[in-house]
């Protein structure tokens, strides 16, 4: 449902920021050919099953109904309008139909979509906290899931190692038409943490299922064979590995305090819902309108010979929650936002 939104005195600044690489459409241009560019398998779905924004609003504070519409009106007085991949000064345009614009000025800030007639605002479409995360990792967008009502998307993004993201997307009503298929971007990854915990020094797992030991023991025999390196026919040696001795059958207790692990969330539409388990590599105060918080710098995905995943991290802790310091082992329940500017630099 949209809201009728008071245009009166409204101003908007466009947002070209400067630390930010731009001209997407020209760096694109250099990288097609005559074939037409391909696009993200693109997947329409009801707005229900992308969830709507009230248990990320409640990150924030415990009274959305009444607090969250006055940081919306506050947040226009100096408001900005994301360029995201485009390069359209979007308020400049009569002929729009939305706009997306994200205030006050910091790094947690009020995203609103507004509908938009004779270029004046004349509706709310939906609101979401956003995280102008400064920590960027280069993905390329597999897959967009979308809503048309609300302009909201959920984009699936593969790193170069092969791993797989899913993360909202907090530019979707700028750049929905702009992503390409196997084009690398940067993406700048932040997320709102529900609630954290700390990991134990000690804390440890005993793996006990035949199947997944035996998986344990071949895969560590054969990589320390080969230098580390996963050899192409990976897979066929791992069902040909045998035991050795009974040791080998034992089960295996894995140490979890120094490990970093991510998964996203189970349910289709909402796989931005994530879990993680990761390294504190900083931690500051965190301000927005009235609250106060953590902003966290933290490793959630490290593989062998890849460069780490690094995200910030928005946590607002209430009561006895912990407090957290850099260089602890933190998990917890996240809301995963993705930023996309531009292309990723070309080696």
């Amino acid at each position: 449902m949209t809201e009728q939104f008071d245009s009166n005195d409204y101003q908007a600044k466009d947002d070209s920021t400067a630390t930010r690489p731009a001209s997407h459409d020209e760096q694109a241009s250099k990288t097609t050919t005559d074939t037409p560019p391909m696009k993200p398998e693109l997947l329409k779905v009801d707005c229900e099953i992308l969830g709507d924004h009230g248990a990320h609003w409640q990150i924030l504070t415990d009274s959305v109904s009444e607090t969250v519409p006055k940081w919306l009106e506050l947040s226009i007085d100096d408001a900005v309008m994301p360029r995201g991949l485009s390069k359209t000064e979007h308020h400049a345009n009569d002929t729009d139909t939305h706009w997306l614009i994200a205030g006050p000025d910091g790094v947690v800030q009020a995203a609103q979509i507004l509908d938009i007639t004779n270029g004046r605002p004349t509706a709310l479409r939906s609101a979401y906290p956003f995280l102008n995360s400064q920590h960027a990792t280069t993905v390329q967008v597999s897959r967009v899931l979308h809503c048309e009502h609300s302009l909201e998307s959920v984009l699936t993004l593969e790193t170069a190692d092969g791993s797989t993201l899913y993360a909202f997307d907090a530019l979707y009503p700028v750049n929905q038409n702009h992503y390409l298929a196997q084009v690398n971007y940067r993406a700048y990854l932040g997320a709102f943490a529900y609630e954290l915990e700390h990991i134990g020094a000690n804390e440890t797992i005993v793996v006990d299922d035949p199947a997944a030991v035996r998986h344990h023991r071949a895969l560590n025999e054969i990589l320390a064979d080969n230098d580390g390196v996963a050899p192409d026919d990976l897979q066929e040696k791992l069902a040909a590995w045998q035991p050795k001795t009974p040791d080998d059958e034992a089960p295996v207790t894995l140490d979890l305090s120094n490990m970093v692990a991510y998964l996203f969330g189970e349910n289709f539409g909402q796989e931005d819902e994530a879990w993680f388990q990761g390294e504190v590599l900083g931690a500051q105060p965190l301000n927005f309108m009235d609250q106060v918080g953590q902003l966290l710098d933290v490793v959630i995905l490290r593989e062998p010979d890849a460069v780490p995943v690094v995200i910030q991290v928005a946590y607002f802790p209430r009561g006895e929650a912990i407090r957290v310091k850099a260089g602890e082992f933190i998990r917890g329940n996240i809301w995963l936002q993705a930023a996309i500017y531009a292309l990723a630099p070309t080696k």
